[in-house]
């Protein structure tokens, strides 16, 4: 029998968690200057001890060890805070002197939270939302918002292809550091959104032996387990001796997945080899093969019975719990396969000019089928009763691409004005074969006594698409130092394509798509650097996306054969950076506009033309604080507001609680919370009998949300407490030197919630509570 979460009040709970986050989040940013006058002695030596690990990894004498070491741009965070990065300039920039909000997550802070997905790795970022497709999609799907937009993920600087089904995924076991940038930044990066993106930095080969083993179970009947060793291949004497260092990393993850019936399936392989024949040159080989046989489950359901109670029948009334499945575990299928090659090449030419280049080729094909609850009018706003209306359909996608990226960095003066001048092109290729089909109605659910073996029929694909998507683009930037001011100008163009048939299986008819764009993007901020620590700044940045294919044939946008221009967007944003001198800590004040123009919406006038009339604009300001306090004691927290509206639109939505139209102007988007808030702390005992013993715990606070475009009904805030206890267990035997046990738990409280709607049919549920316990060795 399937069990229903009855109605219960936990409003002052609730309340008193919410206040109790508020005063944690306001007490901490109130005391920062006390603390970091107490502890500046301790900071100072915790940095000493960074630079102390650098140096022995080479760093001063190697390029790639001063950008891939501990505290590089690239390289391992020391704690929660990260001194440099390139993500937001593409060259060796300290973060403190970056004239935009960007976020570091180390490796440090992934492994306190147990991160299993990159969703929950940024969790604890202010102005990012994240699970948009709830917390069981996240082992399935990258999905997630900054700054109330979509986001596309990077891995080393290039972009990874966005095609759905057999999108790759990145472990975080896999991964060094996580970079965000927050707004537009095509000047670097080419098409991208104007929220910002995510880049994710590869572990790569050290010049000094490591290696880790660790289990861990828990979770959802989960077994996990991994490995990531490595270290000079040869040492002592001889022409190869310190010139090549390997890594390899492997991962095996088993269980059920968070929704009853479904299992979550992974195994990957990554190996890297790199090859440092001088000081001034590095080159690292990347290799990465996986599989996800299964992959959990990313389903919605109605809003009447997860955000309103449902009148089930037979006197149930309540809400469907947080592991309820609508699917058929016969048809269910999400099977998907991955393997790329990469590089990343660095050569100092001189001591005025660097070379950079990367790049990587990609495969990836995913099979995916699903019985689904129907996104329609059977499960609206009036719904009722045990039965959930479904459809059913899937896909067959498999993906090519292949990414490059060069560029040249210059340091020189003229006069008085110290450059780091930057000049690059790089290219991305993406080829997809996509077999669909329709998605015909399936055989509802009867909730009270599910039936998940009905021997539904799969409805055979009836278009094959096979799509090329091509850009290139040329960008420069200057940043130019003059005493403590900081001035960066930049700009990029690019020639992008989108083009290839689509087959009408039954048939044979060929339909030829070919969609051009072009665009150039520009950035521009100011920054004054202060002998106290205090960076304010300016910044203005832009960032443009082509027009998906598929809606410009023929008449569409009123003129036969027109090309739509890019959707664009631009953003202003001001604020202050401070870190206090001899800290670690570092805090972020943003103030930002956004617009974003240009999508297309359908043409209220003339039906079946589309119109490029939609403007969103969005009005935030965020806080973010990272501080390694002192010994043992480390800091994460965050605040976010944002006003985000339809500010230009003419197209209209159609009002599901009276059936009539109501235009889109002055609405606000679905699944965008209005405020989020979080804090995260760890301390680990260093002496007296607690020794060895390390308590953390954070909470996560998510605003409400409007649940459906028309904005008749909002989806309510929610709470959620984390915790984590580890204990080094050398402190238990000395024999048991490198051994480290951690126990967490997520969403502590048990609290049921809903992570977003799009509509009153399709809401979408977070992870109810979940334990992990971890041993782990390394040496």
């Amino acid at each position: 029998m399937t069990r229903f979460r009855q109605n219960s009040a936990h409003g002052s709970v609730r309340q008193s968690l919410r206040c109790s986050l508020t005063i944690l989040l306001l007490s901490t940013t109130c005391s920062f200057s006390l603390v970091g006058a107490a502890a500046a002695q301790d900071a100072a030596t915790a940095i000493e001890l960074s630079e102390l690990n650098v140096t022995g990894e080479g760093a001063g004498r190697s390029l790639g060890a001063g950008l891939y070491g501990p505290g590089g741009a690239s390289g391992p965070v020391p704690g929660y805070v990260a001194s440099r990065s390139t993500v937001a300039t593409k060259t060796d920039t300290p973060v403190l002197e970056t004239a935009q909000s960007i976020s570091v997550i180390g490796r440090q802070q992934i492994e306190d939270q147990n991160a299993l997905t990159i969703n929950q790795a940024l969790r604890y970022t202010p102005g990012v939302t994240t699970e948009q497709r709830g917390g069981a999609g996240s082992t399935r799907l990258e999905q997630f918002f900054i700054r109330g937009f979509s986001a596309p993920l990077f891995l080393d600087g290039l972009a990874l292809p966005g095609s759905r089904d057999a999108f790759p995924t990145v472990d975080p076991f896999r991964l060094e550091r996580v970079d965000i940038i927050k707004g537009p930044a095509s000047v670097l990066y080419g098409q991208s959104g104007p929220g910002g993106i995510v880049n994710l930095v590869s572990k790569v080969p050290r010049f000094v032996q490591h290696g880790e083993i660790f289990v861990q179970g828990g979770g959802f009947n989960e077994v996990r387990g991994g490995f990531d060793v490595g270290g000079p291949i040869a040492s002592g004497a001889g022409p190869l001796a310190d010139q090549f260092a390997y890594r390899i990393i492997g991962l095996g993850w088993n269980g059920d997945g968070p929704a009853e019936t479904t299992r979550v399936e992974r195994a990957f392989i990554n190996p890297s080899l790199t090859w440092r024949p001088s000081a001034d040159t590095q080159l690292t080989i990347i290799g990465n093969y996986q599989r996800d046989p299964f992959s959990g489950f990313y389903g919605g359901f109605p809003a009447v019975g997860t955000v309103f109670p449902r009148n089930f029948g037979n006197g149930v009334i309540g809400r469907l719990p947080a592991d309820f499945y609508d699917g058929d575990r016969n048809f269910e299928r999400s099977d998907r396969t991955q393997g790329s090659i990469s590089y990343l090449f660095d050569h100092r030419i001189n001591e005025h000019l660097r070379f950079h280049s990367a790049g990587r080729y990609l495969y990836s094909e995913g099979d995916y089928r699903s019985v689904f609850t129907a996104f329609n009018n059977a499960n609206g706003p009036f719904t009722s009763g045990p039965l959930i209306a479904r459809s059913r359909g899937g896909t067959n996608v498999e993906i090519d691409a292949f990414t490059i990226d060069n560029n040249f960095v210059a340091n020189f003066d003229t006069g008085i004005f110290a450059h780091t001048a930057l000049l690059g092109v790089d290219h991305r290729t993406f080829r997809t074969r996509t077999l669909s089909g329709p998605f015909p109605d399936a055989p509802a659910l009867n909730a009270l006594a599910p039936n998940y073996a009905m021997n539904i029929p799969f409805p055979p694909f009836t278009a094959d698409a096979r799509i090329t998507a091509e850009q290139t683009g040329v960008y420069f930037q200057d940043q130019v130092k003059f005493d403590r001011l900081v001035l960066t100008l930049g700009g990029r163009y690019d020639i992008a394509r989108q083009s290839g048939p689509t087959r009408t299986i039954a048939t044979g008819a060929v339909a030829n798509q070919d969609v051009p764009a072009d665009a150039f993007t520009g950035r521009a901020s100011l920054l004054y650097l202060f002998d106290s620590g205090v960076a304010p700044y300016v910044s203005y940045s832009e960032a443009f996306e082509p027009i998906v294919a598929g809606r410009i044939f023929d008449t569409a946008f009123g003129t036969a054969g027109r090309i739509p221009d890019p959707i664009t967007s631009n953003q202003y944003e001001a604020g202050i950076k401070y870190q206090p001198p001899g800290t670690d800590i570092l805090l972020t004040t943003a103030f930002f506009d956004i617009r974003r123009s240009n999508a297309t919406n359908t043409d209220p006038v003339n039906q079946g033309f589309v119109v490029q009339t939609g403007e969103v604009g969005v009005q935030g300001v965020e806080f973010e604080a990272r501080a390694n306090l002192a010994e043992g004691l480390t800091l994460v927290g965050g605040v976010s507001f944002l006003d985000i509206r339809n500010v230009r639109d003419l197209g209209t939505t159609p009002n599901d609680l009276t059936g009539r139209p109501v235009p889109l102007q002055g609405r606000r988007p679905v699944q965008v919370p209005d405020s989020t808030a979080s804090l995260f702390v760890d301390y680990r005992f260093t002496e007296g009998p607690l020794i060895g013993l390390g308590l953390g715990g954070g909470v996560r606070y998510l605003g409400p949300s409007w649940g459906d475009p028309a904005n008749t009904f909002k989806v309510p805030e929610s709470v959620l407490v984390d915790a984590v206890v580890s204990y080094d267990l050398k402190h238990l035997d000395a024999t048991l030197q490198g051994f480290t046990m951690q126990i967490n738990a997520q969403n502590l409280l048990d609290e049921r919630y809903v992570t977003g709607c799009f509509a009153y049919s399709g809401c979408y549920l977070g992870l109810p509570r979940t334990v992990y316990a971890t041993l782990r060795y390394r040496w």
